[in-house]
């Protein structure tokens, strides 16, 4: 039996989801083999397994693995915390408990606080009575919301209060599951396997939904450095141009979002933002090499067409049909058009001023002049950090919004742990 569920379980693995070349899926079984007993016994048995395979993960447990392994017994318990001031109390529930699961106690709500400030997620649930010395069970269930476990820890309120406001106030702290005393045993067994259960399949799957977030956003993270290391190839500059942009932005930002409230500008939108940033340049693939790679100072009519790429860029941007109304699009495209544009109108391509420049766009500004007066370039050495910002403080590359300099001055120290340039 064992061996077709393990084929079983490893097809599963091998199989590849389309569209998602990256994901793997798993499937935890028990498997039970039953003789005159009821399907329904059976089946119980066999979920009881199947539980423990869960906490090995991708794994088949059978019943005789239960019974040995190597001429081991597996002994896989969760562990369970039972809260409650009365002995006799926690005494009934470990005794109805022990067979199938680790019991730690707690005789007051300190004691619970500390215990899963020890232990954190290694307990799968919580027992929690209400009235107690110290702290009662509302505190410990207020203490828990502030920290967050309560989202990674199930509570379930074991309680001789049966007020109606009592049980309301419970679940609106987040208790899984309110029981009343007295009690039936088999009902409290079977409610706190099914809540370690449900909880235990939760985490999987936000598991899962994290790791592939991660991965599209990796990817996407890739796909456009290699977009970007191209286009620095070809301008004769440094790769880590792009790298330097997407930090630094990020950087401006965070800092910006903490002084003001200003730009109405959430996490997303930042992440956005900075990711972006690596296209602010992209239209100079319709410049010629020997203006972009001049070593000397550029002609009035040179100059004029290396001022182009801003609308290239955005041109290129603005004809990406199915795509063109997506959000990081627009971003990107704001970056591509108005990243030279400058706080007083005298920038380009459309002599923008003030705030007629869109956020992205003006903070990408920032950072695309400190990286190119920091960084050697074939038209100019490297500038020290100070002169940099010296020159971009006294107005020397142009006008920027007053706020976005408080933020650079603030920010100088972190730029020069998080980036090393060359000396």
């Amino acid at each position: 039996m064992k061996y077709q569920l393990q084929l079983i379980q490893e097809s599963i693995y091998n199989t590849n989801v389309p569209g998602y070349p990256n994901l793997r899926l798993s499937i935890s079984a028990g498997g039970v083999l039953t003789e005159g007993g009821s399907i329904e016994e059976a089946v119980n048995r066999a979920d009881k397994l199947m539980y423990q395979a869960k906490a090995m993960k991708n794994k088949v447990v059978t019943q005789k693995d239960k019974r040995e392994q190597y001429g081991k017994q597996i002994q896989i318990k969760q562990r369970i915390l039972v809260v409650d001031d009365s002995k006799m109390n926690r005494e009934i529930l470990c005794e109805m408990l022990k067979d199938d699961f680790e019991i730690i106690e707690a005789t007051n709500g300190q004691e619970c606080v500390s215990l899963i400030e020890q232990y954190g997620k290694e307990i799968s649930l919580v027992l929690l009575d209400i009235v107690m010395p110290v702290m009662d069970g509302f505190e410990i269930l207020m203490y828990m919301n502030r920290n967050h476990w309560i989202e990674d820890v199930p509570v379930i309120m074991i309680s001789s209060e049966e007020s109606e406001n009592y049980i309301r106030k419970a679940f609106k702290f987040g208790v899984s599951d309110y029981i009343s005393r007295p009690f039936d045993s088999k009902v409290v067994y079977q409610r706190v396997f099914n809540t370690i259960k449900l909880y235990a399949k939760q985490r999987r799957l936000i598991s899962m939904v994290s790791d592939q977030m991660h991965e599209k956003e990796k990817n996407n993270q890739m796909m456009v450095e290699v977009l970007s290391q191209i286009m620095e190839f070809r301008n004769g500059e440094s790769g880590l141009h792009v790298v330097h942009i997407n930090t630094l932005t990020r950087l401006l930002l965070e800092r910006l979002v903490e002084n003001t409230d200003a730009y109405n500008l959430t996490p997303d939108d930042c992440y956005l933002i900075s990711t972006a940033s690596a296209f602010h340049d992209i239209g100079k693939v319709g410049i010629d090499e020997s203006i972009l790679n001049k070593p000397g100072k550029l002609t009035k009519e040179e100059f004029e067409t290396m001022k182009e790429h801003t609308l290239i860029g955005a041109s290129m941007l603005d004809k990406l049909e199915h795509y063109k109304d997506e959000k990081m699009i627009k971003i990107a495209y704001q970056i591509c058009r108005w990243h030279h544009e400058r706080y007083d109108g005298k920038g380009y391509p459309d002599g923008l001023t003030g705030e007629q420049i869109p956020i992205a766009a003006q903070v990408v500004s920032v950072a695309d002049v400190y990286d190119a007066l920091v960084s050697k370039r074939v038209y100019k050495d490297a500038y020290s950090h100070e002169q940099a910002m010296k020159m971009i403080l006294n107005g020397e590359c142009g006008a920027f919004n007053p706020l976005l300099m408080e933020v650079l001055v603030e920010i100088q120290d972190k730029i020069k742990e998080e980036i090393r340039y060359e000396a």
